[in-house]
């Protein structure tokens, strides 16, 4: 066929010639403009402008843009590999084109299931060595930010804490090779990036494990140790059938994103989002109660974000009503704060998307939401041969990090070991005997302990509670101390193993290990 293509081109006039040659030239240009373009639309798919604007996903692009990994494609972490990878890609992006095209896409955007993504050994572990993170333990990382409660005064804390790789008392953990895959009789000390370095499993029945029912963990020397939440439990002395049930639902090794699930989206808390621009000179604590003001504005349900920005810019009208002197003499202040406060919504929620700040949890940490307390509760029991023993999945402070000094003065943080004495559990009940008071200046705490690390904690209500009086009456001793007070240490969930529904007033943001929240700082946010 080109034979005799080339042979009626050689006989043809010269005009023929030529005019089949520049249709030649024509079709080829076409066909590598087309080629081109065909390159070029697709790889333009692949970009974040095109994901963000043409997925509907306002919100996630938003938080995007302000994280860490605003540099990196959204196809690095949400496409694997291949072209496998990226047809199964292509497919859903149609799906969803369409439902973008059709108005059916949902408000909000559901967050991927986790079990869909790309395996972490192909995203995070491309970039991230995880042998820093996780010999001797990992690093020591000192945290130190300030926070402002919601009162007339807009009271500054400091607070002070240092996470710490190694918990007191963990045993080694079993190292993994670069695919988080076990190695055989190799073992790292235990820090915070344990879960990833051990092999550890969990049963979840959301997709996106907000809520995780038992864990098992696969020790170095063969030993399997399993843990079930306590509301999990049918008969406690055979567990059995629950813990079969629970495995039938699916067992997921533990990785990356179990804790790190916002780390492209990630949006700060309200409470934290005011104390950042508190921070930052954007929003005025001689303005008397704007953080509470400005925590009841952006906790509000609106339905457009011209609706949030009228509501809050009636900021003025509030301390104009309550305070006209303030209003007459700080007016350039309240602008600024209004104007702050607007932006600070805009980010943390888009209301034709039906987004709020609690609508995307993150589960790093346990501040804005469950997050570690998902497992490190008090209410996970270990399983022994078919019965609920009372060994819980420990919960104290110390297992991640130094307890929170929460006060007006910046206090000194240990970032040493400890000694063996405060290793026992009922060391924070038992310390006192011994000491004259609260002042280490003048005893032996005070070769570690500063006077503020001590004294910043006996002034929470914490230290009031009589725990042998809780035992028997603790409703009682509850309403002398304030319900506030159980929160510095407990969880709900710890709780509803006797309560259908408690309802523990949270501690102080930071302080104490598992009361993290204020109430009035996370209005918004899922009761917990």
């Amino acid at each position: 066929m080109i034979r005799g293509a080339v042979r009626r081109v050689r006989g043809a006039p010269a005009a023929g010639r030529r005019g089949l040659l520049v249709l030649f030239v024509l079709v080829g240009a076409f066909g590598a403009a087309l080629t081109v373009g065909t390159v070029a639309a697709v790889q333009w798919t692949e970009t974040t402008d095109f994901c963000g604007r043409c997925h509907a996903m306002g919100p996630e692009l938003k938080a995007y843009e302000t994280s860490v990994h605003r540099e990196v494609p959204c196809v690095e972490c949400h496409t694997e590999p291949g072209i496998a990878g990226w047809v199964k890609a292509k497919v859903n992006g149609t799906r969803q084109l369409v439902e973008v095209l059709t108005g059916t896409f949902p408000r909000p955007i559901p967050a991927p299931d986790h079990a869909l993504l790309p395996p972490t050994g192909v995203t995070c572990l491309k970039c991230h060595d995880i042998g820093p993170l996780i010999a001797n333990g990992g690093p020591i990382r000192l945290v130190l930010r300030n926070q402002y409660q919601p009162d007339e005064a807009n009271t500054r804390d400091a607070v002070a804490l240092v996470v710490r790789p190694v918990g007191f008392g963990s045993p080694a953990a079993q190292v993994t090779d670069a695919s988080l895959q076990p190695v055989r009789g190799e073992t790292v000390a235990r820090g915070v990036h344990w879960h990833i370095a051990s092999d550890v499993e969990y049963a979840s029945a959301d997709p996106r494990a907000r809520r995780i029912d038992y864990v098992a963990i696969q020790e170095a020397g063969g030993e399997r140790e399993e843990f079930i939440a306590a509301d999990a439990v049918t008969v406690s002395s055979d567990v059995g059938p629950d813990l079969a049930r629970l495995r039938a639902e699916g067992l997921r090794r533990m990785d990356c994103i179990d804790c790190h699930n916002r780390v492209g989206h990630g949006v700060p808390s309200i409470g934290q989002a005011i104390d950042d621009r508190i921070d930052a000179g954007e929003i005025s604590t001689t303005l008397p109660w704007i953080k509470r003001e400005a925590t009841t504005l952006l906790s509000t349900d609106y339905p457009s974000e011209a609706d949030a920005a009228t509501a809050i810019a009636g900021l003025g009208d509030f301390y104009a009503q309550r305070y006209p002197l303030v209003a007459a003499a700080r007016q350039g202040a309240i602008d600024a704060a209004i104007a702050s406060i607007q932006s600070v919504y805009a980010l943390v929620a888009t209301p034709d998307m039906r987004v709020t700040q609690a609508t995307y949890p993150d589960n790093l940490g346990h501040q804005a939401s469950p997050g570690c307390f998902r497992c490190h509760d008090g209410a996970h029991y270990r399983v022994v041969d078919g019965r609920v023993t009372g060994e819980a999945i420990p919960s104290q402070c110390a297992i991640c990090h130094t307890f929170p000094q929460v006060g007006a003065i910046e206090s000194g943080v240990l970032i040493g070991q400890r000694p063996a004495s405060h290793n026992d559990p009922l060391w924070v009940f038992g310390h006192k005997a011994g000491l004259a008071s609260d002042d280490p200046s003048s005893q032996s705490c005070g070769a570690c302990h500063t006077r503020t690390y001590c004294q910043n904690c006996h002034r929470t209500p914490a230290v009031k509670v009589s725990h042998d009086d809780m035992v028997l009456n603790h409703a009682n001793v509850a309403r002398e101390v304030g319900a506030a007070a159980c929160a510095y240490c407990h969880q709900p969930a710890y709780c509803a193993q006797c309560h259908a529904e408690p309802v523990l007033p949270t501690g102080p943001a930071g302080t104490g290990g598992l009361g993290v929240l204020r109430r009035t700082d996370a209005a918004a946010l899922a009761r917990r």
